[in-house]
């Protein structure tokens, strides 16, 4: 639990970083993904992938976890291990570029973004008065699958997203992930545009 709460301090710490200006070419649009070591407010990031509205990668770095040795269970899942990231930046090597592309972007887009920004957040990174698009709340309507139980349509996997469209992709990793959202994401604003 100690080391758990001297990580959080020094993330606090880490969150208060100023962020590095950065200037988006074309349209003010990003694509970001992280992998984490689970899903509790005790877990962290260990990659982030950013891409622009083209496609450019913009950042794509595991990342050194301040307070998280081991993740069995998320590491059968996304495939990275501790050994990886041993020798990744931490989160205070990469919240400044990272605020600064946030406060570029006009609009914000992400696989079931209230996950990834519920961790971004923890790092500083703000997305107020940012346009966003949830990928996957757009995609489960096109998908169709009804819910009784929530009343609403079924959320989705990416893979599952992507596959419908003829996308195919390894999945779990937020770079490969960030390019499939994109492609699914253009794909819904070309089904939109026909209508």
């Amino acid at each position: 639990m100690e080391k758990i709460t001297e990580g959080k301090i020094r993330l606090a710490q880490a969150s208060k970083l100023p962020a590095i200006p950065y200037k988006l070419k074309g349209a003010r649009i990003i694509v970001f993904d992280t992998e984490t070591t689970g899903v509790t407010e005790d877990d962290e990031i260990i990659q982030l992938s950013i891409i622009d509205g083209n496609g450019k990668t913009l950042i794509n770095e595991y990342v050194h976890p301040y307070w998280k040795k081991d993740w069995a269970a998320a590491a059968r899942v996304n495939g990275i291990t501790p050994e990886m990231v041993k020798d990744a930046p931490y989160p205070h090597d990469l919240i400044p570029k990272v605020k600064g592309i946030f406060e570029a972007a006009d609009l914000l887009i992400a696989y079931n973004n209230q996950f990834d920004l519920s961790f971004l957040r923890r790092w500083g990174i703000s997305d107020s008065g940012k346009e966003q698009y949830d990928v996957m709340l757009e995609f489960a309507q096109e998908y169709g699958e009804w819910n009784e139980y929530f009343g609403d349509y079924k959320w989705q996997k990416l893979s599952t997203a992507a596959s419908y469209y003829g996308y195919k992709f390894k999945a779990h990793d937020s770079l490969e992930d960030v390019r499939a959202t994109l492609y699914v994401y253009k794909k819904l604003q070309a089904q939109e545009s026909e209508l």
